[in-house]
């Protein structure tokens, strides 16, 4: 991926790059480190620090079944609620094929995990 930024590679990128390279090809990651401008080694620089709240998924893909058969996936907030979820789900072709011309009896939701519709 920073190869195709050519000349715009943000050196910060690539200094933690390097430095998580390292412990796995010492000579190579010294290497790189003294390309990047650095004149002492990379051995004596801090190890890359990371942002637990960047680790945090907005988002969750769940499966849709119609009458116990997955008929699709939709991705949805984490926190959506029943409505939100059967609206997305509504937009899936497969699912509106097994909808089609019968009553929703029943929609079981476990957020997070998965919609269940009944339909007859």
């Amino acid at each position: 991926h920073l190869t195709s930024l050519k000349d715009q590679v943000p050196k910060e990128a690539a200094e933690k790059l390097v430095l998580m390279v390292s412990p796995f090809a010492p000579h190579i990651g010294e290497e790189c480190w003294s390309l990047l401008g650095h004149e002492t080694s990379l051995a004596h620089h801090p190890w890359v620090e990371y942002d637990e709240s960047l680790c945090v998924d907005n988002t969750v893909v769940i499966g849709v079944q119609v009458n116990g058969k997955k008929r699709g996936e939709i991705e949805i907030a984490v926190d959506a609620d029943q409505d939100t979820a059967m609206t997305e789900a509504k937009k899936d072709s497969k699912v509106l094929n097994q909808l089609d011309g019968k009553n929703v009896k029943k929609i079981i939701y476990v957020p997070g995990r998965i919609l269940n519709i009944v339909a007859k």
